[in-house]
């Protein structure tokens, strides 16, 4: 890693978003708004589940499937190539630096990337109410994580919440690199009230009572992360 990327926060993204050749038909989807603009500020880390599992470049197209109450990623050519399990862990074998991230911007659409509305076979009809297992699991590991995709980071709402949300999730990690305490939570809690104030949710109380709770430092930290990332992702315009 180079010195330039030192002191930028870390971000995971697709690949094929930062014009790498990675796609099925082994094109890319260069976003200019992520190399051009975002870049200034986030190191980004890129990675590509499908290439990382050995499907090739190029390669069949995958679809996510309905079978039996189970979505399962199939192939749309190859009648025995299902690769759910492998996708499924191409995101809990990333743990390592996924842990590290503070937010994680993914390719819309995509069977292994797509956050929402992804393409689903149920019953021999086409639904949009599919998520790409990659990201599925990702989100499921890391539920406080801030994500999006390439599509909604156009709307400019979405996309400052986003930014915002991944911008206190790096304090929250440079807070806690010595370690959590009360205290500092408490002085987390003041630096950014105003800010939580601005998401007009109900979550402000569960964080007030978070700090006068009984229980372990550890617990509250985690309940107060998780609450607190959940908090930040209702829009706010002003």
């Amino acid at each position: 890693m180079s010195d330039l990327n030192t002191n930028k926060i870390k971000v995971g993204i697709s690949s094929c978003l930062l014009g790498e050749q990675v796609r099925y038909d082994g094109d890319h989807r260069k976003n200019s708004y992520i190399t051009d603009v975002l870049a200034d500020y986030f190191e980004f880390l890129p990675f590509c589940p499908e290439v990382s599992i050995g499907l090739g470049i190029p390669r069949e197209i995958i679809r996510l499937e309905l079978i039996n109450d189970e979505v399962r990623c199939l192939g749309s050519d190859t009648a025995n190539l299902d690769v759910t399990e492998q996708l499924y862990s191409a995101a809990d074998n990333e743990k390592n630096w996924h842990q590290e991230l503070c937010g994680y911007i993914f390719k819309r659409g995509s069977p292994s990337c797509g956050i929402e509305h992804v393409k689903l076979l149920v019953n021999d009809t086409e639904t949009r109410d599919g998520i790409g297992l990659y990201a599925q699991r990702l989100m499921q590991n890391f539920p406080y994580l801030p994500v999006e995709d390439e599509g909604r980071l156009e709307d400019p709402l979405l996309r400052e919440n986003f930014i915002q949300r991944v911008y206190i999730l790096s304090r929250w990690k440079n807070m806690a690199t010595t370690g959590i305490s009360l205290e500092k939570l408490q002085k987390f809690h003041a630096q950014h009230h105003t800010i939580f104030l601005k998401h007009h949710s109900e979550d402000i109380k569960i964080l007030d009572s978070l700090l006068s709770s009984k229980s372990t430092t550890d617990e509250i930290s985690f309940n107060y992360l998780t609450t607190m990332m959940n908090l930040l992702k209702n829009i706010t315009s002003q």
